[in-house]
């Protein structure tokens, strides 16, 4: 049995899904938030698939996913609010059934090879794991938590400079050291991490000590985590030093990814990622990392994380698997977290 015709399956992406993704706002419980720099990043989609779910020409539902070999990742899963009415309501409406029949079935044709060149054995996404709408797409789809993210913020009001910090464009430089230090983590793809330039220091013999790639990202933050989230969003703008972490029209940041220093030390973090926020004039970084990573267990308490953590601490992601039933693999943590992924 194949899909009903209100799906539409296409390889690049129109005004009208850019329409829906534009106009997301994402989360439901506590922090909300929406990002800006949609239109250009999905045209930075690896190998992207489009399901869309759509009526009278309007996109009401989509659903994109970058196929990565035999792990697809699912990118963006954004309905309609009508449709989305009722995903948190205990009974489940007509509309809602429908949804969850149809996307099973793709579900169930992609696992049998009928979408791509050959069956893959998993699919993944990351959940905020206080979030009704992502819980129930998670509950209702078989998906399962396999490993937990942290949403780590590094942040300095005058970030140090750095005579060490010297910029990379040459991946086969970097390559063995991140190799080494991600290489046999879970969903391991460089596609994006691989991409040129890259900030690393340098110690006096020209032996590379640590290393980053990083993202501009821009949001808009429509409310801030917390019971006084909704006043401080507000507020923020007035306050003094806070307003240089926190710009709620337009809220830019650097996410940084492949991230490593040698020996794991704090000290070679420390002075990597102020060094960046110097030389990107920026002050806030936030870090998606595996919580059981070797590196990030071997800094947490040994690094001054900065003003914006000790606001808004460090928040959890749910890393969540659909596994091909016929599939022996069995993924374990850590993940490799890709900044395209997150942003």
């Amino acid at each position: 049995m194949g899909l009903s015709s209100i799906f539409k399956i296409r390889k690049e992406v129109t005004p009208e899904i850019l329409d829906l993704l534009t106009q997301t706002t994402l989360g439901t419980n506590g922090a909300m938030y929406r990002h800006l720099d949609t239109p250009t990043r999905i045209l930075e989609a690896d190998n992207p698939l489009f399901l869309s779910m759509e009526r009278n020409k309007k996109v009401i539902g989509n659903v994109t996913f970058c196929q990565r070999g035999n792990a697809w990742y699912i990118r963006y899963f954004a309905f309609h609010s009508l449709v989305q009415a009722g995903t948190t309501k205990k009974k489940e409406g007509n509309s809602n059934s429908f949804l969850k029949r149809e996307l099973n079935q793709f579900f169930t044709e992609v696992f049998e090879g009928k979408h791509s060149e050959q069956a893959i054995d998993s699919m993944y996404a990351y959940i905020d794991p206080r979030n009704d709408r992502s819980k129930w797409m998670s509950e209702n789809f078989g998906f399962r938590v396999v490993s937990q993210l942290t949403t780590q913020s590094y942040s300095r009001l005058y970030p140090r400079k750095s005579n060490r910090l010297v910029i990379i464009d040459d991946w086969k430089q970097l390559e063995p050291i991140v190799l080494e230090n991600y290489g046999n983590n879970a969903f391991y793809s460089t596609t994006h991490a691989k991409k040129a330039p890259f900030y690393c220091l340098q110690s006096d013999s020209g032996e590379i000590i640590a290393t980053c790639r990083v993202t501009r990202v821009n949001w808009e933050i429509i409310r801030l985590p917390g019971k006084y989230g909704a006043i401080l969003t507000k507020l923020i703008p007035f306050i003094p030093f806070l307003n240089k972490l926190i710009q709620p029209k337009q809220h830019t940041f650097l996410v940084p990814e492949i991230v490593t220093a040698k020996s794991n030390d704090p000290k070679l973090i420390n002075e990597l990622f102020s060094a960046v926020l110097a030389e990107e004039k920026l002050n806030l970084l936030l870090w998606w990392i595996d919580e059981k990573d070797e590196l990030f267990t071997s800094i947490d308490n040994q690094l001054n994380w900065g003003l914006f953590h000790k606001l808004v601490g460090a928040h959890p992601v749910d890393v969540v698997e659909r596994r091909n039933p016929n599939s022996k693999i069995e993924t374990k943590s850590p993940i490799f977290v890709t900044a395209f992924d997150m942003i």
